[in-house]
């Protein structure tokens, strides 16, 4: 009787370990963006609690919904306010400039974006580590950053004395390189800034700028990467990664991994699809606007990398010596080795 009390207790015991669940508290991208809506929140409230047969229990909210600036996200989940948070990587730039080799101006092949993403992730990781106490499982991209413009312009040249939205140091490096002024501006704020004429153009992702309103205040769309592609950053507190068993570690990893598959995988249609959706074009997540396209000559995609390689970089490197430099050059520089020389 005591061996059959004390086999039906282990067997209990054992069922309890197996049936263990958790319950991550994340804060997700902005609300108005294409990548909220259409990648973190079935992502977090669908596949992830299906995939670990509803041992992973998930909260999320956008983080302007909650009240926060992109740039305090990393900060919450540092101090354990959540579980998981994601944001755009450079709104952080301003006090780590470390993390600003992930996203390089002027740079249109998403596929090329990645490739640096995946060369300079051994060094971010280290960097979340450290600077906000978490584990990177993931990196992916917005759609490319371009610019809309309450303003006529006809190329590169024209953004000269602007006042122009941007995020990130590089991304405004690039302003002033090109002659016009950055403005910081919440990015939700934006169609109004536009509307009333606080600025003259915008920087932002082609599907994020469409959903936002900021085509419905522009007149005119240049689909220039100047921003990049703003990549976000999936981190998780090391206290919450290291309270997970290792089975569900090695799942929300592989998880993770295949989200970011998947938004680097559409990124060339999704930017596609804003572009059709920002100047008229055929559009299937909304009704398409009407902005003038204003063709990327040659010669203004060749000055624009002139700028990257002359001004903007060599500014980054003089923000992020040493160590960090010397990363990036070992491990991002050749592979824009024939971008840049172009």
């Amino acid at each position: 009787m005591r061996t059959a009390l004390a086999a039906a207790l282990l067997l209990s015991t054992s069922g309890a370990a197996l049936a263990q669940t958790y319950d991550l508290n994340v804060v997700g991208s902005l609300s108005t963006s294409s990548l909220y809506p259409t990648y973190e929140l079935p992502f977090w409230t669908e596949t992830l609690p299906a995939a670990s047969d509803g041992r992973i229990n998930v909260t999320v909210q956008a983080f302007d919904r909650l009240g926060l600036g992109g740039a305090a996200v990393y900060e919450m989940v540092q101090q354990g306010v959540y579980d998981v948070g994601t944001t755009i990587i450079d709104y952080v730039a301003g006090d780590e400039p470390r993390v600003e080799g992930l996203d390089i101006p002027a740079i249109a092949d998403p596929a090329l974006a990645r490739e640096i993403s995946l060369a300079y992730r051994p060094y971010l990781e280290r960097v979340f580590d450290e600077a906000y106490d978490s584990v990177l499982l993931g990196v992916a991209p917005f759609t490319a950053q371009v610019v809309f413009c309450k303003a006529e312009i006809n190329g590169l040249d024209d953004l000269a004395g602007l006042r122009i939205r941007g995020s990130g140091r590089m991304t405004m490096d690039f302003i002033e390189a090109v002659g016009g002024t950055g403005v910081s501006i919440a990015f939700n704020e934006v169609p109004v800034a536009l509307d009333r004429g606080v600025i003259d153009c915008g920087i932002t992702g082609t599907l994020s700028g469409f959903f936002g309103g900021w085509s419905e205040v522009s007149t005119h769309f240049y689909p220039l990467p100047i921003g990049g592609w703003d990549p976000v950053g999936f981190a998780i507190n090391n206290d919450s990664w290291n309270s997970l068993d290792a089975e569900t570690q090695t799942l929300l990893r592989e998880q993770v991994a295949a989200l970011e598959d998947q938004i680097w995988n559409n990124a060339v249609a999704d930017n596609q699809l804003g572009i059709a959706c920002n100047t008229g074009g055929e559009c299937s997540v909304g009704t398409a606007q009407n902005l003038t396209l204003v063709e990327i000559t040659e010669a203004d995609q060749r000055r624009a990398v002139e700028l990257t390689r002359d001004v903007v970089l060599p500014r980054w490197n003089e923000r992020c010596a040493g160590e960090c430099a010397e990363t990036f050059a070992a491990t991002v520089a050749p592979l824009l080795d024939a971008v840049l020389t172009e």
